[in-house]
């Protein structure tokens, strides 16, 4: 990812580089819309921070974490379960 397609990313969410890494990520459609386009920010900062340090843990952080939310949502019992811990306290 060029430092121009991290630019897009930032700007337009739904940019065709932003829809190419959702298509990378076929999990990203059961996040909400308001995660997904939050994956793709998280997703762009990390790729270029991995880049430029040559060290790609952040990245796949970011995508292990990203994937885990993801899973939660397919769960919508698991997700209920959890938001109700929430509002417990």
């Amino acid at each position: 990812m060029t430092e121009v397609q991290w630019s897009e990313l930032q700007r337009d969410p739904k940019s065709v580089t932003a829809l190419s890494l959702v298509d990378e990520f076929p999990w990203v459609d059961v996040l909400p819309a308001a995660d997904r386009r939050q994956f793709v920010i998280d997703f762009s900062r990390a790729f270029l921070a991995s880049a430029k340090l040559g060290q790609w843990f952040s990245l796949e952080q970011t995508i292990r974490e990203w994937r885990n939310t993801a899973a939660i949502h397919a769960d919508p019992e698991l997700a209920a379960s959890l938001r109700e811990r929430i509002d417990r306290g």
